[in-house]
């Protein structure tokens, strides 16, 4: 198992860090608790732009055109126009339970499902599911890079759906990044970690991370 090292660390715009995407020139993070997302220069972790997204935001992706954001607890994917603020166009996936992280693999949507433990591919323009994968429950963010997905997870955890909460499987708590295939979910590596991502954003070769706990967001490596 590899793991993963901080390189850096700074103080997050908002009070509650989650999903993180690279557009090619920011990094926008997600915050649930304000229900905003900003726009940040990795360069100076300056913000200049926060955009008001109601709701208990979760992940965050841009398709090259626009932003991508999850309701946690609202089963749907809104599409952004970073420019204007505008949600143009919405997903509905409320059967697929809470939503944690949304992905672009450069075609189709990634968003993970924390209570079933499954990752679903979505067209974009229609919403249809095209391909399900089988992942441990309790994910975290999402991110696609270099041919594969990368997911944060907390385990061994379950989901108890008649108190509708996560809970330990044993004494020991672990947290890690799993590197996954997107064709068929097979594990190709994981780094261990103290903490789950609820946000994850490659960047060239560094990782950044949402700490949410902590309000940090992390730039890191992976070794």
């Amino acid at each position: 198992m590899g793991k993963v090292e901080i390189i850096e660390s700074f103080a997050a715009p908002g009070r509650g860090p989650v999903g993180l995407c690279y557009d090619g020139r920011f990094l926008w993070n997600a915050d649930f608790s304000g229900g905003k997302i900003y726009r940040i220069d990795p360069a100076t972790m300056e913000s200049d732009v926060e955009l008001v997204c109601p709701g208990n935001l979760s992940g965050i992706a841009w398709d090259g055109r626009a932003l991508w954001q999850s309701l946690h607890d609202g089963g749907t994917l809104r599409r952004i126009n970073p420019e204007t603020n505008d949600f143009d166009q919405t997903i509905m996936v409320w059967e697929h339970g809470w939503l944690s992280g949304v992905a672009w693999d450069g075609d189709c949507l990634w968003t993970a499902s924390q209570q079933h433990g499954k990752l679903f591919k979505l067209d974009r323009d229609s919403g249809d599911v095209l391909s399900v994968l089988p992942v441990p429950v309790a994910g975290g963010d999402l991110d696609f890079h270099d041919g594969s997905l990368w997911l944060g997870i907390a385990y061994p955890m379950r989901f108890d759906g008649r108190y509708q909460q996560f809970d330990w499987e044993s004494d020991e708590h672990h947290f890690a990044i799993l590197r996954l295939d997107p064709a068929t979910g097979t594990e190709q590596a994981r780094y261990d970690l103290d903490f789950v991502p609820m946000g994850l954003a490659w960047i060239g070769n560094e990782l950044w991370l949402s700490h949410v706990a902590a309000r940090k967001l992390h730039r890191t490596r992976l070794v």
